[in-house]
């Protein structure tokens, strides 16, 4: 019986290794941030991202949409991650006076005590996981393609302020 499923579009080899091993790296670096986070901080990796993101925004404020944006969650999900965060303290909201259909979510004094106390495990992962297992070369071409795919995509991270403050 002749087959009438249409011709499978296969990746090369070098492709579909580059974008394993991408996934691997990303896959094994986030669930050992979480986990550390978690453990020691009792902060999710995706709360960890929206303090450092306002840490870095502008008067470490920003728009409920901006900061969906920055962080790479729907409206709906940022939603539910602010009123947690804002639950324990970490961040409050605050009107936008240009318009007040619109809110600010505004790092707070315990978001950046939580933030500080984070980091060095933060960059101590970062730095067993990702960090070892790539060279300045690797970490070079890294730091190529992220600019190269921020400048096909608007990414507020390099449009508004340059490198993050992450470490």
């Amino acid at each position: 019986m002749p087959s009438s499923t249409p011709h499978h579009d296969f990746l090369e080899p070098d492709e579909w290794e580059s974008w394993g091993a991408l996934m691997m790296l990303h896959r094994s670096v986030l669930q050992e941030l979480d986990s550390q986070l978690r453990r020691h901080h009792r902060l999710a990796v995706n709360e960890f991202d929206v303090l450092i993101t306002l840490f870095n925004a502008p008067g470490r404020r920003l728009r409920m949409s901006e900061l969906a944006e920055r962080v790479l969650l729907s409206p709906a999900g940022t939603t539910h991650l602010v009123t947690r965060l804002e639950r324990d303290g970490l961040v409050r909201r605050e009107v936008d006076p240009a318009d007040g259909r619109k809110w600010f979510t505004v790092l707070t004094e315990g978001g950046d005590s939580a933030l500080r106390a984070a980091r060095p495990t933060h960059n101590e992962v970062l730095r067993r996981t990702l960090l070892t297992a790539t060279s300045p070369g690797d970490r070079r071409t890294l730091r190529r393609v992220w600019k190269r795919l921020s400048m096909q995509t608007p990414n507020p991270l390099v449009a508004d302020r340059g490198s993050p403050s992450v470490g």
